[in-house]
């Protein structure tokens, strides 16, 4: 029977962490990109949008004259959020794909394990098809649970608030079985080089139970480790603001030159922040996709079918091969 080992997909993955530190900080750079650039783009939206307020007393056209402009800036804005949000999804595949390719095929040689070419288009291809079977599944639900919920109101309230609670919890369960359950489709894509949905279908096959307990441990250590980040950013954090002068919160005047003079001020700890922070992301992408990497080329080796046994010479009887 084809089997997997949950500890040594985790310990593969953070084996992956510690020999390859400069390459998780790049695929958490890569993903957290976008979302740095549409921060630094807020900044000077915001000023200019409260730039272009009227002031006191002014006409209509003056105040039609700002709505405008103020409207101009928001759909820029808008858009440039869009843009980066697509560059943040190709990122994602490039990326998964990467984490992937390490476990798969460490042997290979590429800057930090990326490349974008026909794995990276399988991968997209197949979160796309997951994503959207995922969310076919949840509209079904919703539905059905609405139905169930209506008709034991109709009964009882109490009775309907229980219903409500095991559905939930039971469809929560389901979900995280159904993502244990196509789990290996992405992983034996990449492996085979071809889009594998037969096949990581059939590597989960008897496996969903065991998978979707190493996806409910995953993410304990995950949360584990934002505890400690957590607390250590709060002290961090609490030191900065402690020697931070916040006089001007109180002086009335408009916050935002005060906002944007600080941070330009302070730009190396945002500057450092960036970086602790795209390493823990990068940790935590390592975490949540190698070990499905390895336990895929587990299963995969288990399946492979044995080579046939050498031959046995045949002696005839004075010992010499016939």
């Amino acid at each position: 029977m084809k089997r997997f080992s949950i500890g040594a997909s985790i310990g593969d993955a953070f084996a992956l962490v510690r020999e390859r530190p400069l390459s998780v900080f790049v695929w958490g750079l890569l993903i957290l990109a976008p979302t740095y650039a549409s921060m630094a783009l807020m900044f000077p939206a915001m000023a200019a949008m409260m730039a272009a307020m009227p002031e006191g007393a002014t006409g209509a056209e003056a105040e039609a004259a700002a709505s405008q402009a103020m409207m101009a800036q928001m759909m820029q804005v808008q858009l440039a959020s869009m843009l980066l949000n697509i560059g943040q999804l190709l990122a994602m595949a490039v990326v998964y794909t990467a984490i992937m390719r390490a476990v798969l095929r460490p042997k290979e040689k590429s800057f930090f394990a990326l490349r974008i070419g026909m794995d990276e288009l399988r991968v997209a291809v197949v979160g796309l098809a997951i994503m959207v079977g995922l969310y076919a599944v949840m509209i079904v639900a919703v539905l059905l649970g609405m139905a169930v919920g209506f008709a034991l109101w109709s009964v009882d309230q109490g009775l309907m608030v229980l219903g409500a609670v095991i559905m939930i919890l039971a469809f929560m369960v389901a979900l995280f079985w159904g993502m244990a359950r196509v789990s290996m489709i992405a992983p034996a894509s990449v492996l085979r080089r071809d889009f594998a949905f037969a096949e990581g279908w059939k590597l989960a096959a008897g496996k969903s139970w065991p998978l979707f307990g190493m996806m409910i441990l995953i993410g304990l250590i995950i949360l584990a480790i934002e505890l400690v980040v957590v607390l250590i950013g709060v002290g961090v954090f609490t030191g900065v603001a402690a020697s931070a002068d916040w006089s001007w919160i109180h002086s009335g005047d408009d916050a935002l030159p005060e906002v944007a003079s600080w941070m330009a001020a302070n730009w190396y700890w945002f500057a450092i922040a960036g970086v602790v922070v795209s390493l823990f992301y990068g940790i935590v992408l390592t975490l949540s996709i190698a070990p499905f990497a390895s336990a895929c080329r587990q299963l995969a080796d288990s399946s492979a079918p044995k080579p046939d046994p050498e031959p046995v010479p045949v002696h005839d009887e004075v010992g010499s091969p016939a």
